[in-house]
């Protein structure tokens, strides 16, 4: 019988890296964040919904850079931040903010929720069954901030309606908590009178009457994004809490005059060239040159906002003047076809306010069968963001 030789397992440890940015100055492409137009829409949505709001930062501030755009927002004096993860939460607080954030996405089992608390971060429970194990997470000494997060029709991570009611009255009852707030989301608030809207604003307030009449009442009530802010009566709570519209988009895709997109995006001509009737451009020559022309190319593609899927039917605008984008959008460049007073080095921009270049992000959203969302949520770690 022969002798198996045994091999000795190699156990690799978890090794932690630093996560390290592309420097500003080792990029190719703009996009400039208009603060004046930011606090445009911060007033605007401010005085439609007639309370104090509370920005949604969450997926990088939809794009903007979460850090900077905390920055300015403290300084036009917003008390309360909002994001999706305790992650995005606990980023914030380590990158030097001391305002009130609130984060309403965890899992339940990691140890982040301990470190939130240990940062005094607002936390929303979104299950009732995970309030007994949240109690055992909070530090000896503290209360950690909590925020009801209740489903009034979404069905999405928060506590069933018909169970909300106990849940608020668990945790206002806890030595371990601060009950600080109650809070919902809409499914459809971007068309007025939408019938599930109105009802899912009648639940709410429904529950927010029952807690009232046994003497809970919290501080912070809030259940309107951007779309209920612009579209329902919300001036009965204590925060509105506006995502999109901060950053001048619109939740129906369409743009509102009230509203200014704040990035305009742009990127440099690299390289300036000729070609022939008859050549190809871009990977699998799907634009062929009808005549002798002039191209240049701009260090930007998919991998950086722009969608694929725009490929053949997207313009850019270099001087003022309307390009075609020629060939398929590739991950990292794009061509387009240059004019004699064209030169290396011109801007080129993709997208702007609508005054600033005529082509908006939602023209580029039209085009690619998407979102705004989408497109600005995705822009990508080469694009240097330029707060002017």
């Amino acid at each position: 019988m022969t002798k198996t030789k045994k091999h000795k397992l190699h156990r690799k440890k978890n090794i932690t890296y630093k996560l390290c940015n592309i420097p500003s100055s080792n990029k190719d492409i703009n996009a400039e964040i208009s603060i004046t137009s930011l606090k445009h829409n911060l007033n605007f949505l401010k005085n439609k919904c007639k309370t104090d709001i509370m920005p949604v930062l969450k997926a990088n501030a939809y794009g903007h850079g979460i850090i900077q755009l905390s920055k300015i927002l403290r300084e036009e004096n917003i008390k309360y931040l909002g994001v999706a993860t305790v992650g995005e939460a606990i980023f914030l607080r380590k990158n030097g903010d001391k305002g009130r954030i609130l984060a309403w996405l965890y899992d339940v089992k990691s140890s982040e929720l301990k470190d939130a608390f240990n940062l005094d971060i607002d936390i929303a429970i979104f299950d009732e069954t995970h309030i007994k194990q949240i109690e055992q997470m909070v530090p000896k000494g503290k209360k950690a901030k909590i925020t009801i997060h209740v489903d009034t029709g979404i069905n999405r991570a928060s506590i069933s309606y018909d169970k909300a009611f106990q849940a608020t009255i668990d945790v206002n009852n806890s030595d371990k908590f601060e009950l600080v707030g109650l809070m919902s989301h809409l499914v459809c608030s971007e068309i007025k009178n939408c019938p599930v809207v109105i009802k899912q604003l009648s639940k709410f307030r429904e529950l927010r009457k029952k807690l009232e009449e046994i003497g809970i009442k919290p501080p912070l009530v809030h259940i309107a994004n951007t779309g209920g802010c612009l579209n329902y009566d919300v001036s009965d709570f204590t925060l509105g809490r506006p995502g999109i519209g901060i950053y001048g988009l619109s939740p129906d895709n369409k743009p509102n005059k009230n509203l200014i997109p704040i990035m305009t995006l742009k990127s440099p001509i690299i390289q300036i060239k000729e070609i022939n009737k008859g050549d190809g451009i871009g990977y699998n020559h799907k634009y062929i040159s009808r005549h002798k022309m002039k191209i240049g190319v701009i260090p930007i593609g998919y991998a950086d906002i722009l969608p694929r899927s725009t490929s053949l039917k997207l313009y850019l605008f270099v001087n003022g003047k309307k390009r075609k984008v020629l060939g398929m959008i590739s991950m990292d460049q794009i061509v387009i076809e240059v004019k004699n007073n064209d030169k290396i080095g011109d801007n080129v921009i993709i997208f702007g306010d609508g005054k600033n270049c005529k082509q908006t992000v939602y023209d580029l959203a039209y085009k690619a069968k998407m979102i705004v969302y989408e497109i600005v949520s995705h822009v990508g770690n080469r694009v240097n963001l330029e707060y002017i």
